[in-house]
C-alpha cells in the first residue's frame, strides 16, 4: 500500500490485490439481464458489485427443468477490462477450486467455473439474507449483546478453523465478507485471494504450480501488520481480522477506528473494552487484536473456546498451557522424524527403477485392477504408477459414470453405483480435489433430484391428484425415490393423510374402481409407514382382487371389448355398500323415504348388471317394502298413496320375475 499517505486515517474496506492495477481503465459498463450463460444460467438481475467482478442472481434452467421450487444460484462475473488479464482469471480460478476444497456449512458453496463468450464466471449457491457488514450497521450505536454476537462468531470460528486444518488462509477476511442469511445461518465467502499452507508435505503427491503466487489479497482496515509487509500469509492473518469482527460486533466501531495496523501508535492507542464482554473474556479478545504476530493468540479456536467455557482459576490455565506446549512439541518431533523417513524413502527411487519398468506400459484402465499385485514394500512404484495415470484414471472414470445405465424412464443416474465407484477411486486419490469435485458434482445432482421428486410428489397429494399418469404417476415417483436413494423415504403429511382418508371413503360410496385402484395403490407406496393409514391399507389389500378384475373389466368395455361380468369380485367389492342399503331400509317407515330409497338403488344399478345377485336380494326387499306400506295406507283411507305403493310394488314383482343369470 501507499506509504505517503496520512497516518493514522481511516481506510475503506477496498480489498486491494497485488499483480493487477487496481486502476485499470474502466469500460463502458455491460450490462448482462437477460443473458443466458452456457445456455444454463438465465441472468435476472444485479445484486452487488465488486473490485473485479459484478454479482448476479440467475435462474438454473436445469433445476427449473427438475421443477425445483427456487432454482437459482449467484453468478459472479469478472468485470470486462480485467476479462484478457491472466492474473484475474486466476483470482476467480483460484477461488472457485479454493472454496470447492472446503466442505463446511458454514462455507458459501461454488458449483462452477467456467467461461462464455468472453465472460469469465463463477456460479455459486444462492443465499437470502444480508451481510455481516449491514448487520453492524443496523446495530449501531450500541453494537449486539455477547449472546447475539455469540452465535454468530461461533459460525464463523467454526468455518476458519476448519479453513485452516486444510491448510488454507482466507487473508480477506472481513464483515462485508460474510452473509447471514434468514435463517439465522452465517456463510463466508470470498476465497479469491486465499492463501494455501501446508503443514504435512507429501513427498509423492503431484506438485502443482502456483499460478498466483504473486496475488496477495487484504483489506488494509482488517489486515495484520505482517501481510501489510508482505510476508507469508499464516492463520495469524485471519485471527486478527476475527478479532476485528468480534469487536465490531460488540460495538458496532472498528478497534483502531479502520486504521491499518502499520499506522496504528501502541503508544497513544488504548483499546477500550466493549461493554457487552466480561472483565475476564476482554484480555482473549486482546490477545486476538495484538498488533504483532508473537503476541496474537494462536488460533481463532483459542479465542471462541474461551469465549464458550467458564474461566479457569489461573493456576490451573497455567498448568493447562504448559500441558498443551509439552504435547505441541513431542507431536512436532513426532512430525519431524516422519518427513525424515519420507525423504530417506525419496533417496531409494533410483534404485526402484528397475522394477517401476516392469509396469511402465501398463495402461491406464488397467492401473486400479492391478495395483494390488504390486508388493507392500514397493510402495515408490505404487505411487510412481498412480500418480502418472491419474488424470487418465479421473478421465475414464467420469466415462464410465456416464455409461452407467440409468432407471426405468432414462432420466435418473444409478447414484448408488457412482458414489461406489467414487468410493472405490477415492481410496487411491485422497486429495485429489477433482475427484472431489466428481464426488460433489454427483451429491448435488442427486440431492437435486430427491428435491425435485419429493416436491412432485407432495403438489400430487396435496391437490388429490392419485391417478394421473405418465410423469406424474405416483407409483411412478416413489420407484424413481428409492432408485435414485435407497434409504429414502418420504414422509407424507398429516393433511396429505386427511385428503386421502378422505378420497378413500369417496370412492368407496361412489363405486369409482378406477380411482380406488388408485387409492390402494397409493397407500401401499406413500403410506404404508404411517399408522393411521394401516386401517386402509388393509381393506384396499382386502379389496385389491376384486377391484383389479373390476378395473380390467371397465378398461376392456371401453375398448369394445365383449367380456363377461366379474360377478363374484363385484360381490366382494359391493359387499358393505349393500349390506348398509339393507339396514337402511329396514328403518324406512314412511312413502317419501322410500321413494328416495328406490332412485339411490336405481342409481347404483346403472353400473350393474340386472341379474346382480345382491342388487336382486334388496330389490326384493324393497318391493316387499311398497306393498307393505301401501297395505298400511290403504286401511288408512290413503287411496291416492296406497295405489301409488301397490304400483311401485307390482312393477318391481314383475320386472324381478323376469330376470335371470346368463
Amino acid at each position: 500500500m501507499d506509504k505517503s499517505k496520512v497516518p493514522n486515517q481511516p481506510i475503506d474496506d477496498k480489498t486491494f490485490v497485488a499483480g493487477i492495477t487496481q486502476s485499470t481503465k474502466v469500460k463502458n459498463e455491460v450490462n448482462l439481464i437477460g443473458k443466458c450463460l452456457k445456455k444454463r444460467y438465465l441472468i435476472e438481475s444485479k445484486i452487488g458489485h465488486g473490485g473485479m467482478s459484478d454479482i448476479y442472481r440467475a435462474k438454473d434452467l436445469y433445476l427449473e427443468s427438475l421443477k425445483i421450487p427456487e432454482p437459482y444460484v449467484a453468478i459472479k462475473v469478472l468485470l470486462s477490462q480485467f476479462s484478457d488479464i491472466e492474473e484475474a482469471q486466476q483470482v476467480l480460478i483460484k477461488e472457485s477450486v479454493q472454496t470447492q476444497q472446503l466442505s463446511h456449512p458454514n462455507i458459501i458453496r461454488v458449483y462452477d467455473v467456467d467461461t462464455d463468450d468472453g465472460y469469465h464466471f463463477m456460479v455459486m449457491e444462492w443465499l437470502d439474507g444480508e451481510t455481516l457488514e449491514q448487520v453492524i450497521k443496523r446495530s449501531k450505536p450500541l453494537g449486539i449483546n455477547f449472546k447475539g454476537t455469540m452465535k454468530l462468531v461461533e459460525q464463523i470460528a467454526s468455518a476458519l478453523t476448519y479453513a485452516h486444518q486444510q491448510g488454507i488462509v482466507h487473508t480477506d477476511l472481513k464483515p462485508s465478507n460474510i452473509f447471514l442469511t434468514r435463517q439465522g445461518n452465517i456463510k463466508v465467502f470470498d476465497f479469491g485471494v486465499a492463501k494455501s499452507f501446508q503443514h504435512n508435505v507429501d513427498q509423492y503427491a503431484l506438485t502443482e504450480t502456483d499460478h498466483d503466487s504473486s496475488l496477495i489479497g487484504y483489506t488494509p482496515a482488517y489486515a495484520s501488520f505482517e501481510q501489510l509487509a508482505g510476508e507469508e500469509a499464516c492463520a495469524a492473518d485471519d485471527i486478527f481480522a476475527f478479532s476485528c469482527i468480534v469487536y465490531e460486533l460488540l460495538t458496532s466501531k472498528h478497534p483502531y477506528q479502520r486504521v491499518a495496523a502499520n499506522d496504528v501508535d501502541l503508544t497513544k492507542t488504548n483499546l477500550a473494552k466493549p461493554k457487552h464482554i466480561s472483565l475476564g473474556l476482554w484480555p482473549t479478545l486482546k490477545k486476538g487484536l495484538a498488533i504483532k504476530k508473537a503476541q496474537r493468540a494462536d488460533s481463532v479456536q483459542a479465542i471462541i473456546g474461551k469465549f464458550q467455557s467458564k474461566n479457569w482459576p489461573i493456576p490451573t490455565a497455567v498448568v493447562a498451557a504448559i500441558v498443551l506446549t509439552l504435547v505441541g512439541v513431542q507431536v512436532q518431533r513426532s512430525h519431524q522424524q516422519d518427513i525424515l523417513a519420507l525423504q530417506n524413502k525419496v533417496l531409494q527411487t533410483t534404485q526402484a527403477q528397475s522394477e517401476v519398468q516392469a509396469y511402465e506400459f501398463l495402461p491406464a484402465s488397467s492401473v486400479l485392477e492391478r495395483i494390488e499385485e504390486i508388493p507392500a514394500d514397493k510402495l515408490l512404484i505404487r505411487n510412481g504408477l498412480l500418480r502418472k495415470h491419474q488424470s487418465s484414471i479421473l478421465d475414464i472414470l467420469e466415462q464410465q459414470i456416464e455409461l452407467l445405465p440409468k432407471s426405468r424412464n432414462g432420466l435418473y443416474q444409478n447414484y448408488q453405483k457412482i458414489e461406489s465407484m467414487i468410493s472405490n477411486v477415492s481410496g487411491y486419490y485422497p486429495d485429489s480435489v477433482r475427484l472431489l469435485q466428481i464426488s460433489n458434482q454427483a451429491q448435488r445432482s442427486k440431492q437435486s433430484v430427491i428435491d425435485s421428486l419429493s416436491d412432485r410428489l407432495s403438489v400430487l397429494l396435496s391437490q388429490s391428484r392419485y391417478n394421473e399418469e405418465g410423469d406424474n404417476n405416483i407409483k411412478a415417483i416413489v420407484e424413481d425415490l428409492a432408485f435414485v436413494e435407497p434409504e429414502y423415504h418420504f414422509s407424507p403429511s398429516e393433511a396429505d393423510f386427511n385428503l386421502y382418508s378422505k378420497a378413500f371413503s369417496t370412492a368407496l360410496k361412489s363405486h369409482d374402481v378406477k380411482q380406488m385402484n388408485a387409492l390402494i395403490i397409493t397407500g401401499e407406496v406413500v403410506f404404508a409407514h404411517q399408522p393411521l393409514a394401516e386401517p386402509l391399507i388393509e381393506y384396499g389389500s382386502a379389496l385389491r382382487v376384486a377391484v383389479k378384475k373390476l378395473s380390467d373389466y371397465n378398461d376392456a368395455k371401453a375398448k369394445g371389448l365383449a367380456v363377461d361380468y366379474p360377478y363374484a369380485a363385484a360381490e366382494v367389492y359391493y359387499r358393505d355398500t349393500f349390506n348398509q342399503l339393507t339396514t337402511r331400509l329396514d328403518t324406512i317407515n314412511e312413502p317419501k323415504a322410500l321413494h328416495a330409497f328406490d332412485q339411490e338403488v336405481r342409481d347404483l344399478a346403472t353400473n350393474l348388471p340386472a341379474d346382480f345377485e345382491p342388487l336382486l336380494t334388496l330389490d326384493k326387499r324393497l318391493a316387499a317394502s311398497f306393498l307393505r306400506q301401501a297395505n298400511i295406507f290403504l286401511e288408512k283411507q290413503y287411496l291416492k298413496t296406497a295405489r301409488e305403493l301397490f304400483a311401485r310394488g307390482n312393477e318391481m314383482y314383475e320386472r324381478l320375475n323376469g330376470v335371470q343369470r346368463l
